[in-house]
């Protein structure tokens, strides 16, 4: 045995470490190539196998990963030596499988001989169903070692389920003979923060002179080539469950809608007494009480800790002629239910997204123009559905879930008996709720749900998080009507989809309720992590021999809602009567976008705390917490004792890669007001990929070949690039793109990959003020890639780059992976601008800026002047537009003013280019092209833009921070001048020049003086 552990050891790298050997024959089989195997005269040992149980620990992770190897005798090899080869490789993951069963007496094979009597067959499956991934039958008589084998695949593989990745790029240097078959591993299921971070980041850190784990990087590469060029390739469309065929001559794609309306509602432990339609479905709704004021009768207040009477499902009691939902649907019709596969069904045509995409209905409510259409799925998220003690304490009544599921049915009117609730969750006062078509339900698989609690020690469920896992497959019964549809519209011959098992998109739903009070969102963040990692969903699956648990994060997902329900408790960072005079003013246009801009939420997100890869629709409603039920309310009815904000929120994220989604709705519902926080829906309309999932895995594994054993080939691949130099020329186009487009070609014979590297370790890859269209690649024989450089200057890198050296000289860096480095040197002249920059430097500019020549070439500090000219330049030409004069005096300039002003001005959009213009002509001290009679509107409203841009884009501010207390805190002249007189010169000088132009324009004209302060503040 040490000498064939010798032998073992021999084809392994050191970092690999044998566990268990058992040594087998093999048994009779196709997909064993004995024939070829030259040992001849000793059938015994062409027919013997070892098979080794090897693990690999990455130190820097600690995480462990196992594969098993099976060996044979080498070719040609004697019957004394010991030389082996590897002949299979079955890694420990997915759906890998090891079986045992004992051989029948009767068993024989004349191919081997001198088998002892108690022989155990095993099988090993890698569990892919693909050539060349076969299961493997081997034969044993050593019980004990066999148990040892299976004992260790058992523990890899429920470590394979736990590990945080699943890369098993060690085994990529065991497959560089293509006779062996290593399966495609992804990292079980994508996750979604991976899809929203360029692939760069996640390979090794290297820098020019010190290699990184190429290795590594070449699997990472390669997983992330193949698995999307794979879905790309695959994608017969973007399915859409809605609207009508697009005409098109291109019939490569067709795509359907799946269409979500989800909503959120704190409660407050209220019972159900209002009718909910404006929320379930929609403003639009048809179904309405018959009573005029809206109101559901009473529901009966049920202990949760009461055996007694609860409510019965809702269409029970449609059934026993009881209750709200037989009130409701007393006049609904008797067979309204939808099929996919109605033969009455006809195609609406719809105005196309995209002009390659034509689309199949699979509803019957088709027709975009309707105004009310039919959701396929409802997600509604309740908090605070209990307040009880008892309820915190222990609770296992579904009383109050299924009180509002009634209000929910009944709120769904005549169309409630189309629906099914599919799904719910709840833990304490926090409730998730799927309803979807029954049309659909068969679509919907895998259904998983949890909860964990954050509350009181972390754990109880008045706080946490609840979540639904689903799994949507295409129904396969429209696909015939597809091909009808899309040979109708073609002249194109006869037409099949080719999809006989379609691919699942998977949508998970979370809804949570976290840290309350405005001076936590440190821990409302710290929440949102917690539960991002210990929402798991958890399902057993028995896999012969071994059984394993499946487990999901809620980021492996192809679309994640996150419904922030009620009490997540984002607040908005200013003052509650700030908040109270925004919302209760008539004349401030954008006061909900000011108010966003202080919101909680926005800011963690903006500032990547939390919540990071989500989009948040823009908020066009009011606050919807808190209402008041007395008389110590505002004019809006808000609890005067709390502050307004939006704590009832709807987020989401998706992967580019295999959806997209549009949201078409965000609303708040003031209307129902049983509670003290008023509900939030929004629509979403996801375009989900069409494709065969038996083809997408053979598609990948086919790519996987094409590149299996790239690390030896990378060595005599060759890149040739067709520039190693670029000249970006000048960047003077201040927040705008210059695109420079170069092709790298390549003229290897094999496969290749590369990236690029920074200069130093843990530096960027490029200056702040370049970008290039692609970081990492692959490619194959003869393929080319087109690298697009960008430069981009923006208020950030603007403020860097005008204290530096005008040459933005720079050398990019191309590293071919297993081989060499390529160099690009990138040139580029910026021009200065007097835009982001600090007041006290642009007064001591000896000239305009674009004359200076370096960007030390400045004035010294006694000789700066009062006020940057090019603030005064602008007031200036503002004062003296346009008709009759009024003296306007103030210190640091005296000027002869006309006084009519636009209305429009500062409140309409301005010009771009128009401003940009202005901006050059101040850059470079040119007298500007537009006269101060000019009658065009859009001249002034363009300097007034320029004039907030040139402020807004300044790194610090007018009136300093630390002076924004004293002031607010003003109460009389001698007040404000002592905070004058704290203020440096050139800082007051122009906070006297606007402001007193400012007083001007608001005496001039019908302008109020809060819509231009709203104008400037933002």
């Amino acid at each position: 045995m040490v000498g064939l552990e010798d032998s073992i050891k021999s084809l392994l790298r050191p970092s690999d470490e044998i566990k268990f050997v058992l040594e087998c024959f093999s048994l009779s089989s196709s997909n064993d190539d004995t024939s070829q195997n030259g040992i001849k005269g000793h059938p015994n040992l062409q027919r013997q196998r070892i098979v080794v149980v090897i693990t690999h620990k990455e130190e820097g992770h600690g995480w462990e990963e196992g594969s098993v190897f099976v060996l044979k005798r080498k070719l040609f090899s004697s019957s004394t030596s010991n030389q082996l080869e590897i002949h299979r490789v079955f890694p420990v993951h997915g759906d890998f499988n090891i079986t045992m069963a004992q051989l029948p007496q009767d068993f024989n094979d004349p191919q081997v001989t001198n088998l002892p009597r108690s022989r155990f067959k095993v099988t090993i499956d890698s569990g892919q169903t693909l050539v060349g991934s076969e299961p493997l039958d081997l034969a044993t008589d050593n019980i004990s070692a066999l148990k040892d084998v299976l004992a260790e695949c058992r523990r890899l593989k429920e470590l394979s389920v736990n590990s945080p990745t699943q890369t098993y790029s060690w085994l990529a240097s065991y497959a560089t003979n293509n006779n062996i078959f290593i399966p495609s591993l992804p990292s079980s299921f994508p996750d979604l923060r991976d899809s929203h971070q360029p692939l760069s980041s996640r390979l090794s850190l290297a820098s020019a002179g010190t290699p990184g784990d190429d290795s590594n990087d070449i699997v990472l590469i390669r997983d992330e080539w193949a698995h999307s060029r794979a879905r790309n390739q695959c994608r017969r469309g973007r399915v859409r469950l809605k609207y009508g065929l697009k005409e098109n001559s291109s019939l490569t794609w067709y795509s359907w809608m799946l269409s979500l309306r989800l909503g959120t509602f704190n409660v407050n432990g209220k019972m159900p007494t209002q009718d909910l339609a404006a929320w379930v479905r929609g403003s639009n709704t048809t179904a309405r009480l018959e009573s005029s004021n809206g109101f559901l009768p009473a529901v009966k207040e049920i202990s949760p800790l009461s055996l007694g009477e609860v409510v019965k499902d809702p269409f029970d009691s449609q059934r026993d002629g009881e209750g709200v939902i037989s009130f409701l649907l007393s006049n609904a019709p008797t067979n309204s239910s939808i099929s996919s596969s109605d033969p009455s069904e006809t195609l609406v045509p719809a105005i196309p997204e995209s002009p390659e995409v034509p689309t199949i209905p699979i509803s019957k409510n088709s027709d975009p123009t309707e105004s009310e259409p039919d959701f396929d799925i409802l997600v509604l998220g309740f908090e605070e559905l209990d307040l009880s003690t008892e309820a915190l304490l222990y609770s296992t009544s579904t009383a109050r879930e299924d009180a509002w599921t009634v209000a929910v049915f009944a709120a769904l009117g005549e169309k409630a008996e189309l629906y099914e609730k599919l799904a719910s969750k709840q833990l304490v006062g926090m409730l998730v709720m799927v309803i979807v078509k029954k049309s659909l339900q068969s679509c919907f698989s895998n259904i998983m749900t949890t909860s964990v609690g954050a509350g009181l020690l972390g754990l109880m469920g008045n706080k946490g998080g609840t979540a639904v896992r689903l799994t949507f497959s295409p129904p396969t019964s429209s696909l015939e009507d597809l091909d009808s549809a899309l040979n109708d519209a073609s002249s194109i011959g006869h037409f099949q989809h080719g999809i006989e098992n379609p691919g699942p998109t998977v949508l998970t739903f979370v809804v949570s309720h976290l840290a309350a009070f405005d001076e936590m969102v440190a821990k409302r963040n710290t929440d949102f992590h917690e539960l991002s990692k210990r929402l798991v969903f958890d399902s057993t699956v028995s896999q012969g021999l071994i059984s394993v648990p499946e487990k999901f994060g809620v980021f492996e997902s192809d679309i994640l809602f996150w419904i922030v329900s009620s009490h997540l408790n984002y607040r908005i960072n200013i003052s509650d009567a700030d908040v109270r005079g925004l919302l209760s003013s008539e004349s401030w246009k954008d006061k909900l976008e000011i108010l966003t801009h202080f919101d909680q939420l926005k800011t963690s997100i903006r500032e990547k705390k939390a919540f990071e890869i989500f989009h948040e629709h823009d908020i066009h409603h009011l606050p919807t917490y808190r209402f008041g039920g007395g008389i110590a309310t505002d004019s809006l009815g808000y609890d005067v004792k709390r502050k307004p904000a939006w704590t009832d929120r709807i987020l989401h994220a998706y992967s580019p890669l295999t959806t997209k989604v549009n949201q078409s709705s965000y609303s708040g519902h003031p209307e129902i007001t049983i509670s003290d926080h008023r509900p939030v829906s929004a629509d979403f309309q996801v375009d989900v990929d069409l494709f065969d999932k038996d083809q997408l895995h053979a598609t990948a594994t086919s790519l996987f070949r094409q590149v299996q054993g790239l690390e030896d080939l990378q060595e005599r691949a060759k890149a040739k690039l067709s520039h190693t130099s670029i000249d970006m020329g000048d960047i003077c186009k201040y927040d705008r793109s210059i695109s420079s487009e170069r092709e790298m070609n390549i003229s290897s014979q094999v496969p290749l990959s590369f990236r690029f590297l920074p200069i130093e370790m843990h530096g960027e890859l490029f200056p702040s003020w370049l970008s290039a269209s692609h970081t990492t690649g692959l490619l194959l024989p003869n393929e080319r890639v087109e690298i697009v450089l960008t430069a981009f200057v923006d208020n950030a890198i603007a403020s860097r780059l005008n204290l530096g050296p005008r040459d933005l000289n720079c050398t990019l860096i191309i590293h071919t992976l297993m081989g060499k480095d390529h160099f690009v040197a990138v040139t580029a002249k910026y021009q200065y601008t007097c835009f982001a920059n600090k007041l006290s430097r642009l007064t001591q500019l000896p000239g305009p800026i674009r004359t200076m020549k370096s960007h030390n070439d400045l004035l010294g500090e006694s000789r700066a002047i009062n006020a940057p000219r090019e603030v005064m330049r602008l007031v200036n030409w503002l004062m003296s537009c346009a008709h009759p004069t009024v003296s306007i005096s103030f210190p640091s300039m005296r000027s002869t003013a006309h006084s009519t002003c636009q209305e429009d001005l500062f409140m309409a959009e301005a010009d771009p280019e128009i401003v940009d213009d202005i901006r050059e002509h101040l850059d470079t001290g040119n007298e500007f092209p537009y006269s101060h009679d000019t009658r065009e509107p859009s001249v002034p409203i363009a300097f007034g833009g320029a004039l907030v841009e040139l402020l807004t884009s300044l790194p610090e501010y007018v009136v300093p921070k630390e002076l924004h207390g004293r002031c607010v805190a003003v109460t009389d002249r001698d007040e404000a001048f002592e905070v004058n007189g704290i203020m440096y010169m050139c800082f007051l000088n122009v906070w006297i020049s606007v402001t007193a132009f400012l007083h001007y324009v608001v005496q001039g004209s019908s302008l109020r003086s809060e819509k231009i302060g709203m104008s400037c503040s933002r």
